[in-house]
C-alpha cells in the first residue's frame, strides 16, 4: 500500500504543534521542510545550514533525477529555518546524526512514523508522505499542472495517481454530472 498525503490542514497543524514542543528540534524542521518543498527525503537529510539559512531558494541536486531543482523558501519554512539555524555553523548538517554526518533516510522514516502515530494520523504514512502532502495542497490551490511541474512528473495522470486523487477526481466528475 502506498503512503498517502496528509490532506486535512488540521492534521498538519496538530503535527506542527506536537513537534514544536518535542525535545528533538530537528523533527519540526524536517516536517516543515518536507511539506513546504516537496523534496524527497534523500534530498532533505543531507542538507547543510549554508544551503538554506539566509537563502531565498533551496537548490539541491536531486539524488534520483541528478537534476538541480530550485524551490523558493516560503514564509512558514523561513521561520522554521531561522529559528533552528541561528545557533548553527554554516557547514553543519541540518539533520545531524549522533554518529557523525547526517541522519539516514531510514532513520528519518522511523522518526516520522513515530510522530504520525503519536498524532494519530490515519492511513499509510512515511517519509514520502511529506512530498505527497506538498503536491496534494499545491494541486488543491493551484491545479494539478503546477503540482506536476513541482514533482517533475511527465503527465498529470501520474501526478493524480501519485497523490491519490485519480479515483477521487473520477468520483466527483461522475457524481456531479447527474443527467
Amino acid at each position: 500500500m502506498r503512503v498517502q498525503p496528509i490532506k486535512a490542514k488540521k492534521d498538519i497543524e496538530k503535527i506542527k504543534r506536537y513537534l514544536r514542543a518535542h525535545p528533538d528540534k530537528r523533527l519540526y524542521l524536517l516536517f516543515v521542510l518536507g511539506i513546504n518543498t516537496g523534496l524527497r527525503i534523500s534530498d532533505i537529510v543531507p542538507l547543510q545550514v549554508k544551503q538554506v539559512y539566509k537563502q531565498k531558494y533551496i537548490q539541491p541536486k536531486e539524488k534520483k533525477t541528478k537534476k538541480y531543482h530550485q524551490i523558493i523558501i516560503n514564509d512558514s519554512l523561513k521561520e522554521a529555518i531561522d529559528e533552528y539555524c541561528e545557533s548553527k555553523k554554516r557547514n553543519d548538517y541540518l539533520f545531524p546524526s549522533q554518529k557523525g554526518g547526517h541522519i539516514g533516510e531510514d532513520r528519518a522514516y522511523v522518526l516520522l512514523k513515530k510522530v504520525f502515530k503519536k498524532c494519530r494520523i490515519r492511513g499509510n504514512t512515511g517519509t514520502h508522505t511529506l512530498r505527497k502532502t506538498n503536491a496534494y495542497h499545491i494541486s488543491e490551490k493551484y491545479g494539478i499542472e503546477v503540482a506536476q511541474k513541482q514533482l517533475n512528473h511527465e503527465s498529470s495522470r501520474d501526478t493524480l495517481r501519485y497523490i491519490g486523487l485519480e479515483q477521487e477526481e473520477l468520483d466527483i466528475a461522475v457524481k456531479g454530472v447527474n443527467l
